[in-house]
């Protein structure tokens, strides 16, 4: 049981003649919701072996990832791979680099992603001008946020923490929350790094609570299982490296601001849209001096979402043991 900086390492074992490299995964009972892996957190094993594999090459840069949940992945696995390969073997020149990353347990495939990978710092092209880019969503300070419990079925809370921006709401305009998260460990063993970015995606709340009062739901104990998970990376991390013109100060380094958008559920099934931010200083930092202009000096992080489900969180507990060789 270990703070996500270990939890999330992967480790190589072999590599074969096509390329494929083959890393090794432990799965940390704390990252779970209930008895299952956070998606998030699995999301994060699969960029931590992908951006091993991409070490020390003109692409080292994670760009954009679409991670498909095929089958639950569980915490009963004897053994937990992840198969990482080049999309076109040979090609090493060029902006960008595809892999395809395949997560196993015990030979079963459970999650397969796509990756993109690139060197952010030499990438060329337009920018939104000033009197254009969106400021940051949230308008609640960091600094003046109170604290709140999570979800009480995140058995990895005592690692991360949460302050809720109710001002972001809007009603008649689907799901609409915002959050300034991060981890509970300040002593800086602790980094927003690319591969921890799944976890503080998928940190939200659930569409389930503006429908807990309907007579159909009322009382009922929900899960909601991931399918399809996204992230597109805006700028190089970890964080104390995005000191830029637009935030000279630079920003907390164990602290993001998250913008999320769920405008749609239908019959169990969601999407989400999410923003993750820069953050001017860590919740409740008492020294920081508030400016009015903070706004403005945010950068957003990354953008990414999912498609998920809303079902009974009885079928979670199913997978907390391993499956009956009879059935």
């Amino acid at each position: 049981m270990a703070p996500l900086g270990q939890a999330k390492k992967t480790t190589f074992l072999k590599a074969r003649d096509d390329g494929t490299k083959i890393y090794s995964a432990t799965m940390d009972p704390e990252w779970t919701i209930h008895v299952v892996p956070f998606g998030g957190f699995t999301l994060s094993l699969v960029l931590n072996a992908a951006i091993q594999y991409q070490q020390h090459t003109a692409h080292e840069d994670v760009i954009y990832i679409t991670c498909f949940f095929l089958k639950a992945v569980v915490l009963s696995a004897e053994r937990t791979e992840l198969h990482v390969k080049p999309v076109r073997p040979g090609k090493t020149t060029g902006r960008f680099m595809n892999l395809k990353v395949d997560l196993f347990q015990d030979d079963v495939l459970k999650v397969t992603a796509n990756l993109i990978f690139g060197s952010i710092p030499l990438e060329t092209g337009p920018n939104l001008p000033s009197s254009h880019r969106p400021k940051c969503p949230l308008t609640l300070h960091p600094a003046t946020a109170q604290k709140v419990e999570q979800f009480n079925k995140a058995n990895f809370a005592k690692h991360t923490e949460w302050a809720v921006d109710k001002s972001v709401s809007k009603d008649g305009d689907g799901v609409v929350f915002g959050c300034w998260t991060g981890y509970a460990d300040k002593s800086g063993t602790e980094k927003l790094e690319a591969d921890t970015l799944g976890v503080f995606l998928d940190i939200t709340i659930s569409p389930f609570s503006v429908i807990a009062d309907d007579p159909n739901w009322k009382g009922m104990n929900m899960w909601l299982p991931t399918l399809v998970m996204s992230l597109e990376f805006k700028v190089k991390l970890p964080l104390q490296s995005c000191v830029s013109e637009s935030s000279p100060r630079g920003f907390a380094p164990t602290t993001l601001g998250q913008f999320n958008r769920k405008s749609h559920l239908r019959n169990g099934r969601y999407t989400d849209i999410v923003e993750l931010w820069t953050a001017p200083c860590n919740i409740g930092d008492k020294e920081c001096i508030v400016d009015e202009k903070w706004r403005e000096r945010m950068v957003c992080v990354a953008v990414g979402g999912q498609m998920g489900l809303l079902v009974p969180a009885e079928l979670n507990q199913r997978h907390s043991s391993p499956p009956d060789p009879k059935l």
